[in-house]
């Protein structure tokens, strides 16, 4: 390691050692391969956090540049950019030659932004599609120094998202083309209140580093104006990526003379915005081998060796890469089950969640049942708990620790275990783990529980009024946002009308919501549910 480097570790390591958890540090550097499972283990064997961040400080010390570079993003990956901030100025620069880390081919450059723009990481089982890569970054160079739009669109669950950012993982085309570096929202299917939240979050994020603390624009008009103030002035020749856009009319609010690449179900949605346009389409299905490649990686055999039912199911999963991978991740735990879940997929003994819909349901409902039958029984409760969350919202853990009275890492092992089975989706870029589902998904449990969906709306609002009893969230807390955007949603679904007025009509709460949000979504609410607010008592 260059002594520079090593100074920096050294000169900061007692405020390293009294802040990070190890664990989920450790998990990125080992899948960088800078860090062996043998040091792991070291690691873990020490008594207390801060002894276990200073052994883990103490073997980085004795390895090079990569290991360095590994922690480095790996504190920005889970959140830490404080601490990340007192490295950065260490980060050995990159030797002669390719520069490549020696997980993917990826350089330290690269990582960084990425990571730092919040661009999702690649799925734990990932299969090449090139020619769909290419196409995405040749209509991103396309954009030139010029303000537009790229459409990558096609159906749900085909793949779009994890595409896109697989582009993006490229030196050279972050460096000549989009050197202000990469900024990643994820959208959704949002009303005005949903999006001024979009909004504020994203000019919070660009403000980070800012020495004055601004409020949070009020509405979405303001949230442009300083949406484009600060791409012009802190963020020229950067790119813009909106994942999952649904309206036209969301856009407008992101024309700004910059440049976006969106994802999209919908292909005519840049339609309503100026400038110029390009357009790559995600075709709906996967190839019949891109299917048997990634059964292949899930139970870690050749293709050749794949059983004769595997083409088989390819077929029943209709090419679409979800359903492939929830297949995939049963068949990984229960590698002798070929033929029974074949036969469950053409006996089509599931019930289809909406025939007439564009989404893939029949496949995707059947791989749903399936799975979800697979779990212990303990957690199929759990699981049942979901249904009520909200559509496109990132769930920080506190608010299912509260929900289900645990503690984190009991909450982090349950919910790990819907991971791998595909059932739910978690996003690390932060201190603490944020997990949400596929759209999909949540109506596949929405409609499966929909005569208990009252009873789990009004078990989440009083597992809330337990744990807060008669206080509010303040905003230091990691779920205070949660709650302030939707308690009202789970107190009107568990028809909870008393609470829902007494909540919505206290000065303390609508104090504190203005606040933090501005008044647009209290005054959302407010219509959403005034047939309620409205009764006389």
């Amino acid at each position: 390691m260059d002594v520079k480097s090593r100074n920096y570790l050294l000169m900061n390591r007692q405020a390293l050692e009294k802040d990070i958890k190890t664990s989920y540090i450790m998990d990125h550097m080992i899948s960088d391969e800078v860090l062996t499972l043998q040091e792991e283990e070291r690691v873990k064997q020490q008594n207390t956090q801060k002894e276990r961040a200073a052994m883990l400080i103490n073997i980085i010390l004795t390895k090079d540049n990569n290991s360095y570079r590994s922690f480095y993003n790996a504190l920005l990956h889970e959140g830490y950019r404080d601490l990340a901030a007192l490295l950065q100025d260490g980060i050995p620069a990159i030797s002669s030659g390719n520069g490549k880390s020696s997980m993917d081919g990826m350089t330290s450059y690269v990582k960084t932004v990425l990571c730092e723009g919040g661009v999702p990481q690649r799925p734990v089982v990932f299969v090449t599609r090139p020619k769909l890569v290419d196409a995405i970054k040749q209509k991103l160079c396309c954009l030139g120094s010029d303000p537009g739009w790229v459409t990558v669109y096609g159906m749900a669950g085909c793949g779009k998202t994890v595409l896109t950012a697989e582009a993006l993982r490229d030196h050279q085309l972050l460096e000549d083309y989009f050197p202000g570096g990469v900024h990643w929202i994820s959208v959704g299917k949002q009303d005005k209140a949903g999006l001024l939240i979009k909004l504020q979050n994203l000019c919070s994020r660009l403000e980070h580093d800012s020495t004055l603390s601004q409020r949070p624009p009020l509405n979405i008009e303001e949230a442009k104006d300083r949406l484009r103030l600060l791409m012009l002035r802190k963020y020229p020749r950067s790119l813009l990526i909106l994942d999952d856009i649904w309206d036209s009319w969301v856009l407008k609010a992101f024309d700004n003379q910059c440049q976006v690449l969106i994802t999209s179900r919908d292909r005519s949605v840049t339609d309503a915005v100026a400038g110029n346009k390009y357009e790559v389409h995600v075709e709906s299905g996967l190839a019949h081998e891109k299917g048997l490649e990634i059964l292949s990686l899930f139970v870690n055999m050749k293709i050749s060796e794949l059983p004769e039912q595997a083409n088989c199911l390819v077929r029943e999963c209709k090419g679409s890469p979800l359903v492939i991978s929830l297949i995939g991740a049963l068949l990984r735990d229960f590698p002798s089950r070929w033929e029974y879940y074949l036969k469950q997929l053409q006996n089509k003994q599931f019930k289809r969640i909406r025939k007439s819909s564009s989404y893939d349901y029949e496949a995707l409902d059947e791989a749903m049942s399936i799975s979800v039958e697979q779990l212990n029984d303990n957690y199929k409760d759990y699981y049942k708990d979901l249904s009520v969350l909200p559509k496109d919202v990132k769930v920080p853990t506190k608010v299912l620790c509260i929900l289900w009275d645990m503690e984190t890492e009991e909450v982090e092992d349950i919910l790990q275990e819907f991971v791998n089975k595909s059932l739910l989706f978690c996003d690390r870029n932060g201190k603490s783990f944020h997990y949400y589902l596929h759209d999909l998904q949540l109506d596949f449990l929405t409609e499966k529980n929909r005569n208990q969906l009252q009873e789990l709306h009004k078990n989440i609002v009083n597992q809330y009024k337990k744990y807060y009893k008669l206080n509010t969230p303040v905003p230091s807390q990691e779920d205070c946002m949660y709650w302030y955007n939707f308690l009202a949603y789970h107190m009107a679904g568990a028809n909870m009308q008393k609470e829902l007025r007494d909540l919505m009509f206290s000065l303390d709460w609508i104090k504190a919501k203005t606040e933090l949000v501005g008044p647009a979504h209290l005054i959302h609410e407010y219509v959403e549910y005034s047939s309620i607010l409205d009764q006389k008592v």
